[in-house]
């Protein structure tokens, strides 16, 4: 062999060589790029997912705003509205008199209150004051025991099988009066319409804001 093949022969060698070479460089470029594209793209997704989960678990998680009671005349009118107007009751032990027929002794229960409609509420906030001024107590009705009717006949001749309906009416008379003239009944009575008011009213301010000042008149 002479020397210009061999010649030609190493340099088609070498040829052959750095094509193999630029040939494995480009396929592990190949399969770089192609492993990269695959593990870019896995990231991408896995942050989406994180995102959308976070999201979510705020949404549940989340604790919303409480809303702040406001105290109103209106609630308070609410709070109120009680449908027993009693606020006291007294057993009255009296006698009567049928001019010149009979004496009756009776046992009678008396109640007295307020009417709680007749309440008037206001509410300031800016000085923190609730102010509820209550109606006069008045009697409100008196019940008769008739099974405790007991008589004294000065003229025998009006004991007749009328004379109970005629004894229980004077006696339903004669309590009231005796009653509406007892000061100390209705003094007990407006102390207990306060009392109740406030045993009503109380809480819920206290729990709106302890602050408030509630004045009873």
């Amino acid at each position: 062999m002479g020397r210009e093949e061999q010649e030609v022969q190493e340099l088609e060698y070498s040829k052959s060589k750095r094509d193999k070479n630029k040939s494995n460089k480009e396929s592990g470029k190949e399969i770089f790029a192609k492993y990269f594209s695959k593990s870019a793209t896995t990231i991408i997704i896995a942050v989406i997912v994180i995102a959308v989960i976070a999201v979510v678990l705020t949404k549940v998680f989340k604790k919303e705003e409480p809303v702040k009671e406001v105290i109103t005349v209106s609630t308070l009118e609410k709070i109120v509205e009680v449908s027993d107007l009693s606020t006291f009751k007294v057993v009255y032990n009296g006698v009567a008199c049928a001019e010149d027929k009979y004496y009756v002794s009776y046992e009678a229960t008396v109640d007295a209150g307020i009417d709680f409609e007749k309440i008037d509420i206001t509410v300031d906030n800016e000085m923190k004051k609730v102010t509820i001024k209550l109606p006069e107590a008045e009697i409100l009705d008196t019940y008769v025991d008739i099974a405790s009717l007991d008589y004294i006949f000065i003229d025998k001749k009006a004991n007749t099988e009328t004379v109970s309906e005629e004894a229980y009416k004077l006696c339903k008379y004669d309590v009231k009066q005796e009653s509406e003239s007892q000061e100390a009944i209705i003094d007990l009575a407006n102390q207990n319409a306060q009392n109740v008011v406030i045993a009503l009213v109380k809480p819920f301010v206290d729990q709106v804001d302890p602050e408030y000042q509630i004045v009873v008149e």
